[in-house]
């Protein structure tokens, strides 16, 4: 029974990691039409993690991050959360504007308007792989940012969610440019559809 399980759970996560790497291919063109600089995508690693721990996933539950959320309607119902960050979050704003490394410093308006599209398109990205590859409609609504300590983030999502599923996707990606590779975590967690 143990074997079963473990064969089927290797299946799922083979097929996690074909998706993202197809939403990946799809973010890396978008974004290289959106920045300034030549910057790709990677997947570093792509899987399941058990919701309940998912402020544990992005690092220190302490650390301070920026996240960047979509409410996710349609065939399998959730929420989407792509998390990086406080530094690599202002780094990656840099990059994407052309900016010297170190010019943002806060999250103001424009690096908030900098993270929603960047947001958008990664995670718009995946969805649409997802969606793709398993023939489900997945609708996201528009982005928010937030700016505060990992755990908070992803508690609050949790929060929001009510009755959400015991296994969350979870995909890392780096951003790689010619400066700087940044790693970020993709996040979506269905819900339980009654």
């Amino acid at each position: 029974m143990a074997t079963s399980s473990g064969s089927k759970t290797d299946s799922r996560l083979s097929s996690f990691l074909t998706a993202a790497k197809a939403g990946v291919q799809k973010a890396s063109e978008a974004i290289r039409v959106m920045s300034a600089s030549a910057i790709h995508l990677e997947v570093i690693s792509a899987g399941i993690a058990p919701t309940a721990r998912l402020s544990e996933v992005a690092g220190n539950p302490e650390d301070l991050v920026v996240g960047v959320y979509l409410s996710i309607e349609g065939d399998i119902p959730g929420h989407a959360l792509l998390v990086l960050g406080f530094d690599s979050a202002l780094a990656l704003v840099d990059i994407l504007t052309g900016r010297p490394l170190g010019a943002s410093r806060h999250i103001d308006e424009m690096e908030s308007s900098v993270m929603q599209e960047l947001g958008n398109i990664v995670v718009s990205s995946y969805l649409n792989a997802l969606s793709d590859y398993y023939g489900k409609t997945l609708m996201p609504s528009p982005p928010t940012v937030v700016v505060d300590m990992a755990a908070a983030v992803i508690d609050s999502v949790l929060l929001n969610t009510g009755h959400f599923e015991d296994d969350t996707i979870s995909i890392v990606t780096r951003f790689a440019g010619s400066k700087r590779a940044i790693r970020g975590f993709f996040l979506y967690i269905p819900e339980i559809v009654d």
